[in-house]
């Protein structure tokens, strides 16, 4: 290129006007997420009412205290709109969210409060805190933030190693072995409460935050050794020295993931036989999902309408809790469950489309992150409701009886907002040319 046509092009950049589209949130997540809180109200009223007014007087008793948690949930997405999603983008914040994550779950695993043999709760103020709910939402914003660190210490040429010959296993221990032996550990205490579905969701979204933060194929092949290296020393050792009343106590933690796994397996078998029936779980381990799927299948198509359930007559147990969907089924029908799972879709069709404009890979990892947190949970507790998934005693965001719960979904809702109004990328347009 000579140099008059070098300054011809120049010349005609500068005659170029153009403008950036304006920032705006990504509308039809908002007014989906605000759909989902009104119809989860509403099913909660009447999945709830009964058992409220038997046990506190007040049909109104958990709709009050889910509206609670739900209105600060609200404040905190209003004020993270107005927060530029990259002023949450600093190596700071990522070691107080996981210090506060690991310091819950310590806290919790010695003193938390014991509710259906699980110790997984905090009373603060009258009011029950779940803390594994927090500890979701940390751990991706968590991921998000450390890989934005690394990636930009990797472009400003930094995290080289002298020896090339070491180099593969470093980028391992940095990408892969190190974050992921990190939410290990914190996930060890909640395993401990013991709480495994919180352990399955967050290694699940863990995994999949990995995977779209850009690691390479060779990080993962020498972090993946490193960290099956680490676990296998860690458990040897365990095994070894260990005391016995410790291996004790440790079996009997994990004891009620194999009463699960036999419930799941009772319900879907058809084998009558002895040698068979000394193997299933006994009616009274099987009676919450038996009635589930009863609850699902007198709904019909159209339902027995709106509040007139019978299962939630103290015959479903927590029915407005982890089987609210149940009865959503029996009153609202077949139409009323696809309802559900269609707006639970349409969420996680807006959240990946906010992850596919992301700009940046902290964005792109909170959207992708906290889109799949929100429908992954959802769909298992409707698989659950519904005796295609193992019982994992989690929540339906939004719908099931549960403040904190719903008040760290509003969090994660936030973050995803923030991140379609100000990290994404904006279209230009000429307008003088």
């Amino acid at each position: 290129m000579n140099t008059e046509t070098a300054n011809r092009l120049r010349e005609r950049k500068n005659d170029v006007l153009e403008v950036q589209s304006p920032y705006r949130m990504n509308i039809p997540v908002l007014l989906l997420t605000f759909i989902l809180i009104c119809y989860g109200m509403i099913m909660l009223f009447s999945a709830s009412m009964s058992r409220g007014y038997a046990l506190e007087k007040n049909p109104l008793f958990y709709v009050i205290n889910q509206a609670q948690w739900t209105l600060i949930g609200i404040g905190v997405v209003i004020l993270l709109l107005f927060i530029p999603i990259r002023f949450f983008d600093h190596w700071p914040f990522v070691v107080i969210a996981y210090l506060t994550a690991l310091a819950l779950a310590v806290i919790t695993w010695k003193f938390g409060s014991v509710y259906g043999g699980s110790r997984r709760w905090l009373e603060i103020g009258g009011k029950t805190f779940q803390t594994s709910e927090f500890i979701k939402v940390a751990v991706v914003f968590c991921i998000a933030g450390y890989r934005s660190f690394v990636i930009r210490l990797r472009n400003s040429g930094k995290l080289i190693c002298r020896n090339p010959n070491v180099q593969g296993f470093f980028d391992g221990f940095i990408d892969l072995a190190l974050p992921a032996l990190c939410i290990l550990v914190c996930l060890s205490f909640v395993v401990m409460q013991p709480h495994m579905s919180c352990f399955i969701i967050v290694m699940a979204i863990s995994g999949l935050c990995f995977l779209v933060s850009g690691i390479r194929l060779r990080s993962w092949l020498y972090g993946g050794i490193l960290l099956l290296t680490v676990c296998a020393i860690a458990i040897s050792t365990f095994a070894v020295f260990a005391k016995e009343e410790d291996k004790k106590r440790l079996a009997d933690n994990f004891s009620h993931v194999g009463t699960r796994l036999n419930i799941f397996s009772t319900l879907k078998s058809d084998d009558d036989s002895e040698e068979n029936a000394s193997n299933e779980a006994d009616e009274n381990e099987v009676y919450q999902n038996r009635q589930s799927i009863i609850a699902i299948g007198s709904g019909g198509v159209s339902g027995v309408g709106f509040g007139n359930s019978r299962q939630k007559f103290m015959y479903l147990p927590e029915a407005h809790n982890d089987f609210v969907f149940a009865i959503a089924c029996e009153e609202l029908g077949l139409i009323g469950g696809l309802s559900i799972i269609t707006l639970f879709w349409a969420f996680l069709c807006g959240g990946l489309s906010i992850a596919w404009r992301a700009k940046g890979d902290f964005a792109r990892i909170l959207a992708v992150g906290y889109t799949t947190l929100i429908v992954l949970q959802a769909f298992l507790n409707i698989g659950v409701a519904m005796g295609v998934v193992p019982p994992t005693g989690i929540t339906l965001p939004f719908f099931s009886a549960g403040g904190s719960a719903n008040l760290f979904f509003l969090v994660a809702v936030g973050l995803l907002l923030s991140v379609s109004r100000s990290g994404v990328g904006r279209k230009k347009m000429t307008i003088i040319e």
